[in-house]
């Protein structure tokens, strides 16, 4: 499944001069929300992916959030990517950019803001008072089989609103797929003789003797 907004080529070559600009430190940090969940076998799990520290500094320093590229991975025998959802953190922008590359376990996310400095700082402002963090976007997986799936962040490049280069913080997640409930032997027997096992849609029922 592949959800792009815009060339992966021409966003990746935006960012990737960000790396060569002079960058002030950072307290940015990505993390997984919630960082751990138990969620059954044929279910599925949701997970946002937040921000937070993106104004490290005096409430008016121009900071903030201005563009962001990196990669998910997780184990894709435990889960499978389904659909991933805007946060609208960046306000009017080139729009989320989604590569699940093949169902390989590797997520590749994306978008670069088109909106004017000041009426971005204010519009995060305004999402990061809440919490302190900032929702980027929710992942929503299948399960697949049991067990525990690593959530990870890798190849990471963040730009600020002026396109300065921010080192984030990496927080991992994880998702724990739990086995389909099997019902203990002894119950078939108390469902049998309380008359509760169907068959053909007809529920058995003991006579009395006459």
């Amino acid at each position: 499944m592949k959800t792009i907004h815009v060339s992966r080529t021409l966003l990746g070559s935006v960012l990737a001069g960000l790396v060569f600009l002079p960058g002030a430190a950072s307290a940015y940090t990505l993390s997984f929300s919630p960082s751990t969940q138990n969620v059954g076998s044929g279910s599925s799990a949701t997970v946002d992916v937040r921000i937070a520290g993106i104004f490290p500094g005096t409430p008016n320093e121009d900071d903030g959030l201005g563009a962001y590229d990196f990669d998910v991975v997780y184990d894709p025998a435990i889960i499978r990517f389904k659909k991933a959802t805007d946060g609208f953190s960046l306000g009017t922008s080139v729009g989320l950019g989604v590569d699940d590359n093949g169902q390989s376990g590797r997520l590749t996310v994306s978008d670069f803001s088109l909106e004017p400095v000041p009426d971005l700082l204010v519009w995060q402002t305004l999402l990061v008072s809440q919490d302190g963090t900032m929702r980027l976007f929710s992942l929503e997986f299948d399960t697949l089989s049991p067990g525990t799936t690593l959530l990870e962040f890798e190849t990471v490049t963040l730009g600020n609103v002026w396109g300065d280069p921010r080192t984030p913080t990496l927080s991992t997640g994880s998702i724990t797929v739990l086995p389909a409930a099997v019902p203990e032997p002894g119950t078939l027997a108390l469902l049998a003789g309380a008359g509760l096992i169907t068959l053909g849609g007809f529920r058995f029922r003991r006579v009395r003797p006459g």
